[in-house]
């Protein structure tokens, strides 16, 4: 039986409590229905999700529903742009730190700025297009260099899922930082880049539907991917407490 993938119960205070003691380095993932599937079909992004440093946190409606039934208790769970949005702009949390964001251009990280602006030690890169999922190993060096030039105690990677996972992985080899988040299209909801859906639909746990509504060339597959997902909800498991 192949490895399952295992999820944090933590609510957003409990996991901003968590990144203020915790010593040790980590990826931060946020997973949805969609991801599950791919983490069936994408052998590179399953084993970039489990190994020990990621920490992974229910961002879908769907599994945090389907723990909750099974569990027989309400298992919450933690969006990542809501937590993108909620962590930046705690100052007590962000302002101190040393943030990269890659996947943002010099004018997006300018206006990330004139938003937070007591976020004062940060910087952005904006990697090539690439067809695969893989970064060469000289882009993934370069990356990694900037992260250590920089001393960087967080790294925002927001290039979609699975690239940004597995250029995570990879990076958290060959750099020092203490947290890699791996955050999707939430620097694009901040920057009003991207539309998020209103705060009803997300509360309600339709954004599938809101998406499929507002923008269905592009989401029609997505959707359709995470309905088949939900056969493989027997491959994920909630951490068990110690």
């Amino acid at each position: 039986m192949s490895q399952k993938i295992v999820f944090q119960s933590k609510i957003k205070d409990q996991l901003f409590d968590f990144l203020k003691s915790n010593h040790q380095r980590k990826i931060l993932n946020f997973l949805n229905l969609h991801d599950i599937y791919q983490a069936e079909n994408e052998p590179l992004f399953r084993k970039s999700i489990l190994c020990e440093e990621n920490l992974n946190f229910i961002d879908g409606f769907i599994i945090s529903a389907y723990f909750s039934l099974t569990k027989l208790k309400r298992v919450p769970r933690i969006r990542g742009p809501t937590f993108t949005r909620d962590f930046l702009s705690n100052k007590e949390q962000s302002a101190n730190k040393t943030h990269i964001f890659i996947g943002l251009e010099k004018n997006d990280l300018e206006k990330l700025q004139s938003a937070f602006p007591h976020l004062k030690k940060v910087s952005a890169y904006n990697p090539p297009y690439i067809k695969g999922l893989k970064f060469p190993k000289e882009e993934v060096e370069k990356i990694a260099n900037m992260i250590n030039k920089a001393k960087a105690d967080y790294v925002w990677v927001g290039i979609g899922c699975p690239k940004q996972n597995i250029l995570s992985a990879e990076l958290f080899k060959k750099s020092s930082a203490q947290y890699f988040v791996n955050i999707g299209a939430a620097l694009d909801f901040l920057l009003g880049k991207k539309e998020e859906a209103p705060l009803i639909v997300r509360e309600l746990g339709i954004e599938w539907l809101y998406r499929l509504v507002t923008d269905f060339k592009y989401s029609r597959k997505k959707v359709w991917r995470s309905l088949i997902g939900l056969k493989n909800l027997s491959s994920i498991e909630l951490e068990k407490k110690k």
